[in-house]
């Protein structure tokens, strides 16, 4: 039983929140505002607000990248939002790490897929809203949700 109601959003839906462009949109967006409104239990982790500043501003990942400033203002949105929880990697991550990459057969970068998910288990969130349901519907320990 997790102790967390909260649900992480993994960066394909920040990323498709900010591009007005994307089919995804409209519903990654409305997730994020019911969120940041505190309509629902949202969280969110450094890695994932790495990621997304990494995503919007490389022209090679998007058709139109955001500028630095642009980036750093969405970043800052839910960095300081009161109503997004904030989860963080501690000293038992690594450890909850090594174990899942003994149960799982991952590879290369997929590691990183599975450090959010141990990111998640040490915070107590076992639901991720995602777009990329196929990265993480291995880890039993976690339910995908998509937006």
């Amino acid at each position: 039983m997790t102790t967390s109601d909260s649900c992480l959003i993994d960066t394909n839906v920040l990323v498709y929140a900010a591009d007005q462009r994307s089919p995804f949109h409209e519903a990654a967006q409305n997730l994020r505002e019911q969120g940041l409104n505190g309509a629902i239990s949202l969280c969110i982790c450094p890695q994932v607000l790495t990621e997304f500043f990494a995503i919007v501003t490389d022209p090679r990942r998007v058709d139109k990248p955001r500028s630095r400033q642009e980036a750093l203002f969405e970043m800052e949105k839910y960095l300081r939002s009161k109503q997004i929880a904030k989860i963080y990697p501690d000293a038992g991550t690594m450890e909850i790490t090594l174990d899942l990459l003994m149960r799982y057969e991952i590879k290369k970068q997929k590691v990183f897929d599975l450090y959010l998910v141990a990111t998640m288990l040490g915070a107590n969130v076992v639901r991720l809203y995602t777009y990329n349901q196929n990265d993480f519907t291995q880890f039993t320990e976690i339910e995908v949700l998509t937006p």
